[in-house]
């Protein structure tokens, strides 16, 4: 005879977990390096991170920095785009370069033994990039398409009007961090090559190295590869945020569309804000996890969409944080009314014991699954680095999490969740949705066109 469960076994206690240890050095020429050690992993990965990202470039040339660093995987002056790939390919590594608003970052991983001729390719990588004509009119016209592609995609054409629609145009955050139409295609290599010569140095850089290796050898290896080096540069502008507007209703029309997607947030906090635990689960809470607020009215009992989740974009300023979805063409308007009303309990109704437990259980559970890879222990040194926070943060993160109350939860809600400051941004079929809409009373509606 067979036993079977009724009900599902609760869940066990998460498991103890320890960040590793790690160590902290510096070169003459101010390039900081973090080294984590794992003698028993395969691999080891290599983060350079440069304050060289969007935050650091001039608005007129919006797109600059991700543009440079899309170049700098496209060969040395010693090796051209063909050559450098070959090497790559010898050495068996990984050698990747991207930008954010905050960093710009070089990367590679490699097996152990091949760490000091990775770092000495990264090296010159970084120092001395071809910064081909052909290769950077490629990477341009690469970009443009990109942007024209994306505003055929429902989605992404959301995500792009929600940042146009939430800051005012003198805050940089109101476009993507790799520019717009209007600003990639007057740039030059000119401009790269002054983005590059400006911001790429060592004042303002730190070196990340994660897997099996010896400290000291890095360290000799980073000093022979980068100890002469020198140079600071500027370093991000200070992005102080402003709102495009109050409360109000964006629909752009999107004629034919058998979806609307939906885009409901608005200014939330910066990466160093004090609240960030408590906004953390707040966000898990309504919409973070599977089993969470939104998930759970609007697919699992209301049936109107596949998924509902929240979304908080954590910057040196503060970024954006906001609700996505996408809803059936005939359930926008009702969509729309349930996803403010759980706004609205989240920010006047304490959470629940079990629910609260259940979503830091989760948070606290799956934490160490980040770190399982090289590559994913590097990844966390970078906030540490860059944002400066402080050495135990990820020693002290799950005991942090744990300790958020519902009052926290609550409190927190209230202070960032402000009704008269919601964007509710729709791309959808205007001819079908507008008169829902507009009879919710949500607030004054904006119609406008995806061009």
């Amino acid at each position: 005879m067979t036993a079977t469960l009724s009900v599902p076994p609760p869940p066990a206690s998460p498991r103890p977990y320890h960040f590793p240890a790690f160590e902290r050095r510096a070169l003459r020429n101010g390039l900081n390096l973090w080294l984590v050690p794992l003698p028993d992993r395969e691999l080891v990965n290599v983060h350079l991170v440069i304050d060289a990202g969007a935050a650091a470039e001039d608005e007129a040339n919006a797109g600059v920095a991700a543009l440079t660093a899309q170049l700098l995987v496209t060969g040395t002056r010693r090796l051209d785009a063909a050559a450098f790939a070959d090497t790559t390919e010898r050495l068996g590594i990984e050698m990747s370069s991207e930008s954010s608003w905050d960093w710009a970052r070089a990367a590679f991983q490699s097996v152990p033994r091949h760490l000091d001729e990775g770092l000495a390719l990264l090296a010159e990588m970084v120092r001395e990039p071809r910064l081909d004509p052909g290769e950077f009119e490629r990477l341009k016209a690469e970009r443009l398409t990109d942007i024209l592609q994306a505003r055929a995609d429902p989605g992404r054409l959301a995500d792009e009007r929600f940042l146009r629609q939430l800051y005012d145009e003198a805050t940089p955050y109101h476009r993507l961090s790799a520019g717009t139409p209007e600003s990639v295609t007057p740039l030059t290599l000119d401009d790269v090559r002054r983005h590059h010569s400006t911001h790429y140095l060592p004042g303002r850089a730190n070196l990340i190295v994660a897997g099996a290796f010896d400290p000291d050898a890095v360290v000799r290896s980073a000093q022979e590869r980068l100890g002469d080096w020198g140079g600071t540069g500027p370093g991000h502008r200070d992005i102080e945020p402003h709102a495009a507007g109050g409360r109000r209703i964006v629909l752009v029309d999107r004629p034919g569309s058998v979806q609307s997607e939906l885009r409901v947030g608005l200014i939330g906090i910066s990466r160093l804000d004090t609240r960030f635990f408590k906004a953390s689960v707040m966000s898990a809470v309504l919409g973070g996890v599977f089993w969470s607020r939104l998930n759970v009215r609007l697919r699992e009992e209301l049936g109107y969409t596949y998924g509902a989740h929240t979304y908080l974009d954590l910057r040196r300023a503060r970024g954006p944080f906001q609700v996505r979805t996408a809803v059936q063409t005939e359930v926008t308007a009702p969509a729309l009314t349930e996803l403010l009303g759980q706004l609205d309990r989240i920010r006047s109704e304490d959470v629940p014991a079990k629910e609260l437990r259940e979503v830091k259980d989760y948070l606290i559970g799956v934490f160490p699954l980040r770190f399982e890879s090289t590559g994913g222990m590097a990844a966390a040194m970078e906030p540490l680095a860059n944002y400066g926070l402080p050495d135990d943060f990820w020693q002290t993160y799950r005991d942090n999490l744990d300790a958020v109350s519902d009052s926290d939860v609550t409190t927190t809600a209230a202070e960032l969740i402000v009704p008269d400051q919601l964007l509710c941004l729709i791309v959808g079929d205007a001819a079908k949705v507008r008169g829902e809409l507009e009879a919710t009373g949500v607030g004054p509606m904006e119609v406008g066109t995806p061009d």
